[in-house]
């Protein structure tokens, strides 16, 4: 076997060892992926079914000056059968177990998508400290049948509860997050997590044919509204409402996520200097 041939195929069994490391957890195994970088630690949990896959569309582009993890929960990805209807408290401990196998001890930046971001707000409220700042791509909300609700004052309860059922039947058997997207209580916000960077990018984009009443223009609109009502009592929050995404923000403009990043970077390296100077 000629040198160059080895080395093309050890270069290719490296990138699958990256790709399917796999740590043990409470309930079986799951998949990450960990991108050396620099001091900064990023944890990227993705939205529902997508796995750890959810960020391809970025993870390629990602500062070097951070180190990135990205994970697939049990039952999604390459990751083990999950098994039941788990809560935000399971998540939260698969996360600690995945950060303690890693042996991450600095507070981390936690970036998450849609129903990641349940887990990202308990996290911060239970690790108050450990958690840097929060990066929020267009997180899950209870206010979504709120908003159906609203808009379909007649037909509003049965639409819900089509969608609902259908959920169920999709999902049974293999679906664990199910009782956890449809459980709507109030998100956890700033009294729980406390003061902390928090940056929430939302998708408004009006689909062409909305299928639902979230997907219409009023619908966009009240969407971005509850979206920004959350963030506003963090007095470092902020809110991007992105007119050219739906709900995989990422996929739809990669770029604007990467560049909130880089904003969330920049403010703590700021903050850092800050305190530095005050001897603190």
């Amino acid at each position: 076997m000629s040198k160059s041939l080895s080395a093309f195929l050890f270069v290719l069994l490296s990138i699958s060892v990256n790709a399917a490391s796999m740590i043990k957890v409470d309930g079986g195994r799951i998949e990450y992926e960990l991108k050396q970088g620099g001091d900064t630690t990023v944890l990227f949990d993705a939205g529902a079914l997508s796995g750890m896959d959810g960020w391809d569309a970025i993870w390629d582009d990602l500062p070097a000056e951070i180190t990135a993890i990205r994970f697939s929960r049990l039952g999604e990805g390459k990751s083990d059968p999950c098994s039941g209807q788990r809560t935000a408290i399971d998540n939260v401990k698969e996360v600690e177990q995945l950060l303690a196998a890693l042996k991450i001890e600095k507070p981390i930046i936690y970036v998450s998508h849609s129903i990641g971001a349940v887990t990202a707000r308990h996290y911060a409220a239970k690790h108050s400290g450990n958690v840097t700042a929060l990066l929020m791509v267009d997180p899950s909300s209870h206010r979504d049948v709120e908003i159906v609700k609203q808009l379909n004052t007649t037909g509003g309860e049965a639409e819900i509860e089509a969608v609902k059922q259908n959920d169920y039947a999709m999902g049974k058997g293999k679906w664990c997050f199910l009782d956890l997207i449809w459980d709507k209580t109030p998100a956890l916000g700033f009294s729980e997590i406390g003061d902390i960077p928090v940056t929430l990018i939302a998708g408004v984009r009006v689909a062409k044919k909305p299928a639902h009443a979230l997907e219409t223009l009023e619908g966009r609109k009240l969407w971005g509204q509850y979206q920004s009502e959350w963030v506003h009592p963090f007095p470092r929050g902020k809110v991007v409402l992105s007119t050219l995404s739906g709900h995989m923000v990422q996929d739809d403009e990669p770029e604007l996520v990467l560049q909130e990043l880089d904003n969330l970077l920049s403010k703590l390296r700021v903050a850092n200097k800050a305190l530095q100077r005050t001897g603190r």
